[in-house]
């Protein structure tokens, strides 16, 4: 079972004809984390050009699978270009979309401030304005900003910039603006003996036991620090910019010391196909070498369906480190 997996496209909400999968080479889904795009990349065999080139802004959807952990919807993506390459190996088609999610309006900049609102109010105005849903947890909903000024930037970088002060996740996936905690979705267990290769890195980078972020404290007329405990050896690391409340500055050096404990390792995960792999999922290894085994994120992950389906996952360090 585990050696017949399965691909299933449609177009603008149609079953593909049995000539797109004679022809189709292979398929490359890329799943972002966060608000970055997710991808796509078909190849065709375009030997006697008789490949329909498919029209720009058609909407491409993707189904991986295989025997082992059945169908996955992989996305719904937006035709951007497509390539016309031949040469000693043949001719070809490359078409190539991106997350249909991620319209380009999201990312127009534009310059605005919010005076004492909450996170909440500030992601379901700004979906509003593109026409989207939005879901916020409601353990960042209820936070208050008494100010927070965007300069220059697309909905999508600014969103994910007060996410990061607050050590969460924007997203766009379903028609919505997402804002959540990092770990909702279940963590996944890779074994070694699942794995056609591997590579770990534990970063030998200087590690720091606390984060401090400065706020200004308008009755006291001075600034104060808040610290937060990486749980890691070594000294302090204080933020430049000083915030303009106490629960910002707590949130933010929270969200360093997450960030750092995460940049302590990183490594790539080859094996046969998993649909079932998504981006910012909890990865847990087992039966590797001590170091490598445990507790991960991922970070990114690559689907590829051409002769086999292959999943190759990238994974980082989770917050707490890997020393």
């Amino acid at each position: 079972m585990l050696q017949r997996p399965f691909i299933r496209a449609g177009v603008n909400g149609n079953p593909v004809a049995d000539a797109f999968y004679s022809a189709l080479v292979s398929a490359r889904i890329h799943d972002a984390p966060g608000q970055e795009a997710d991808t796509v990349e078909l190849t065709f065999d375009d030997k006697d050009n008789l490949v329909a080139m498919p029209a720009k802004g058609a909407a491409l959807s993707v189904v991986f699978g295989n025997g082992a952990f059945g169908a996955q919807k992989m996305g719904r993506f937006i035709v951007e270009g497509t390539a016309i390459e031949g040469g000693d190996d043949g001719e070809f088609i490359v078409v190539s979309g991106r997350s249909a999610d991620m319209r380009k309006d999201i990312k127009e900049p534009l310059s605005e401030h919010f005076d004492d609102v909450t996170v909440g109010d500030i992601v379901r105005q700004l979906a509003g304005r593109h026409g989207y849903g939005a879901k916020v947890d409601p353990s960042i909903a209820s936070i208050k900003l008494p100010y927070v000024a965007r300069y220059e930037q697309g909905a999508d970088d600014f969103l994910t910039r007060i996410a990061d002060r607050f050590g969460a996740l924007f997203a766009v996936k379903d028609g919505k603006f997402l804002m959540l905690p990092h770990g909702l979705l279940p963590p996944v267990t890779i074994d070694k003996r699942e794995c056609e290769s591997w590579k770990f890195q534990i970063q030998p980078r200087p590690l720091y036991g606390k984060v401090e972020a400065g706020w200004f404290d308008r009755a006291k007329g001075e600034v104060q620090y808040e610290q937060h405990d990486t749980g890691m050896p070594g000294a302090a690391r204080r933020l430049r910019r000083i915030l303009p409340s106490q629960a910002e500055a707590k949130a933010a050096a929270q969200s360093e010391g997450n960030r750092l404990g995460r940049a302590t390792g990183t490594g790539s995960i080859t094996l046969y196909g998993r649909p079932d792999i998504m981006a910012d999922a909890p990865i847990v290894t087992t039966n590797f070498r001590t170091e490598a085994n445990g507790l991960w994120r991922c970070a990114g992950v690559d689907h590829v369906y051409d002769d086999t389906y292959k999943t190759t996952v990238e994974v980082e360090a989770p917050e707490e480190g890997k020393t």
